[in-house]
C-alpha cells in the first residue's frame, strides 16, 4: 500500500509538471525550441560537411573523442589517455569510455544522432526534475515574472546549442547530480519512501565522478548524512557512512580494475587534469586570465590548486556550521561546480550551465528570504543581491558569447565570464551564510 501512494505522489509530481508546461506558453514554446535545437544540430552535422570538412568545426568534436576513447579501450586499452587521434585531450576515467562502447557497434554517423536525441530527452527529463525538486522540497509557487523567467530559460538555455553541437555529456552530469540532490533533500524530509537512499547517493555520485571528474569535491557535501551533532556529542553514523561508501567504491570498481591492470595509466590521467592547458580555448577561469596578464603559465598548477583550497575551504566552513535543517543543497554543490570555473585553468563557459541547472531548486530559497526579513535596509540589500544574480545567470545561459568572441578573437581567454563568476561566488556565499545565522 506504502508502494501505491508513494508511486502516486512521484506520479502527481510528473502530471502538475506537465500541467505547468500545457499552461505555460513559454514552456511549451521551450520544448518546441528543444526539438530545434536537436534538428539543427543534425542537420548541420551532415549539411555542414558538404562545405567545410567536419573536423575544422565543433560538430561532434566531443563526441568523436569520446567514440575514440571506446574504440582505444577495446582494441589498445594502453593508449587510453594518449591516443594520436584525439583533438583534445581525454581527461575522463576509463568507466566512462566503457559507457561509449556500445556507440562503437553502429556507424559513427547514427550514433552521433542517437546521441544527440538523448541529449534532448534528457535535458526533459532534467527539467522534470527540478520541478519536482524545488515545489515539493522548496515549496516553491512559480507565481512571479522573475520565477516564471527563470524556469523558461531552464529548459530553452541557449547555452544548450553548442553543448549539443559538440556531443557533450553535461546534460547527463546534471541529471544524475540532480538525482544526487533529490536523495538528499529526500532523506531530510522524508517525502518519499525510498529504499537504499544512501547507497544510491554513493553510487549514483560515484558515475557521476566518472563523467566529470572534478566532481569528486562534492563527497565531502555528504558529510551531514555521515556525522550528526546530538547533546553537544558528534555521533558517526557508521551503517550510512558504509552504505555511502559501498556505493561509491561500486561505481568505481571497473576504475580500479582498469588501473591496478594499467598501472601507468593513473598517472597519465593525472598529469593530463593537472598540467595540461588549452591555451587557444577561452577559459572562463581567473587562473586562465592572470597568467595571461602576467605571462606566468608555468605556475597556473600552483595558483590554481591554491585558490581552489581557499574558496572550497570557505564554502565548507559555512556548510559544515550550517545546520542541517537550513542546507541549501543545490546552492552548494552548485558552487563546487563555480570554484572549478573560476579556478580550473582549462574550463569552459559550457559548465555554466551545470551550474545554473543544479542551483535552480534552490535559488529561490534566496528569492523568498526577503518576504521574511523586517528590515528594509537588509531587504534593500537581498534585492540587489538576487537582482545581480540573475542578471549573471541570463548573461551565462543566454548572452555567453560575447566573451567567447573576444576570447578566440582578442585574447587567448574570456575576459569577461571570469568576474561575473567571482562576483557570483561572493553573492551566493553571503547568501548561504545568511543561512546559517
Amino acid at each position: 500500500m506504502s508502494e501505491n501512494i508513494e508511486l502516486s505522489l512521484l506520479k502527481q509530481d510528473l502530471k502538475n509538471c506537465t500541467d505547468h508546461i500545457k499552461k505555460t506558453k513559454a514552456l511549451k514554446n521551450s520544448l518546441i525550441l528543444n526539438l530545434v535545437y536537436i534538428i539543427f544540430t543534425v542537420l548541420c552535422f551532415f549539411l555542414v560537411p558538404l562545405i567545410i570538412p567536419i573536423e575544422n568545426t565543433i560538430i561532434a568534436n566531443d563526441f568523436r573523442i569520446f567514440y575514440q576513447s571506446a574504440q582505444a579501450i577495446i582494441t589498445d586499452p594502453e593508449q587510453l589517455y594518449s591516443l594520436p587521434a584525439y583533438k583534445m585531450p581525454f581527461r575522463y576515467l576509463p568507466f566512462f569510455s566503457i559507457l561509449f562502447v556500445p556507440y562503437t557497434l553502429i556507424p559513427f554517423e547514427l550514433g552521433f544522432v542517437i546521441h544527440t536525441f538523448l541529449l534532448g530527452l534528457i535535458q526533459t527529463a532534467s527539467f522534470y526534475l527540478i520541478y519536482i525538486i524545488s515545489t515539493r522540497f522548496y515549496k516553491v509557487k512559480y507565481n512571479n515574472k522573475v520565477k516564471s523567467d527563470l524556469l523558461f530559460i531552464c529548459l530553452m538555455a541557449p547555452l544548450q546549442v553548442p553543448m549539443i553541437l559538440m556531443g557533450q555529456i553535461s546534460h547527463i552530469f546534471i541529471l544524475l547530480i540532480l538525482i544526487v540532490i533529490f536523495l538528499i533533500e529526500n532523506i531530510k524530509t522524508e517525502k518519499y519512501e525510498i529504499n537504499y537512499q544512501h547507497f544510491l547517493i554513493g553510487l549514483i555520485l560515484g558515475f557521476s565522478i566518472s563523467l566529470k571528474p572534478y566532481s569528486i569535491l562534492i563527497i565531502p557535501l555528504l558529510i551531514k548524512l555521515v556525522i550528526t551533532f546530538e547533546d553537544k556529542k558528534i555521533k558517526i553514523r557508521f551503517k550510512i557512512l558504509i552504505k555511502l561508501l559501498s556505493g561509491l567504491i561500486i561505481s568505481h570498481i571497473i576504475n580500479i580494475i582498469y588501473f591496478l591492470v594499467y598501472p601507468g595509466l593513473l598517472p597519465e590521467f593525472l598529469e593530463i587534469n593537472s598540467t595540461t592547458q588549452l591555451i587557444n580555448y577561452p577559459s572562463s577561469s581567473i587562473t586562465r586570465l592572470i597568467s595571461f596578464i602576467f605571462n606566468s603559465f608555468s605556475i597556473e598548477p600552483i595558483f590554481m590548486l591554491i585558490l581552489t583550497i581557499l574558496l572550497y575551504g570557505l564554502l565548507f566552513s559555512i556548510f559544515l556550521i550550517t545546520p542541517s535543517n537550513k542546507t541549501n543543497y543545490p546552492a552548494y554543490v552548485s558552487m563546487v561546480i563555480l570554484i572549478i570555473m573560476i579556478n580550473f585553468t582549462d574550463s569552459w563557459f559550457l559548465n555554466f550551465l551545470i551550474v545554473f541547472m543544479l542551483i535552480f531548486p534552490g535559488l529561490f530559497q534566496f528569492e523568498d528570504e526577503v518576504s521574511f526579513i523586517q528590515s528594509e535596509s537588509l531587504k534593500r540589500r537581498l534585492r540587489i543581491s538576487n537582482f545581480i544574480t540573475y542578471k549573471i545567470i541570463y548573461y551565462g545561459i543566454i548572452y555567453f558569447t560575447v566573451g567567447v568572441v573576444l576570447g578566440l578573437t582578442v585574447f587567448p581567454t574570456d575576459p569577461i565570464l571570469p568576474f561575473f563568476l567571482i562576483i557570483l561566488y561572493l553573492i551566493i556565499l553571503w547568501r548561504l551564510f545568511r543561512n546559517y545565522r
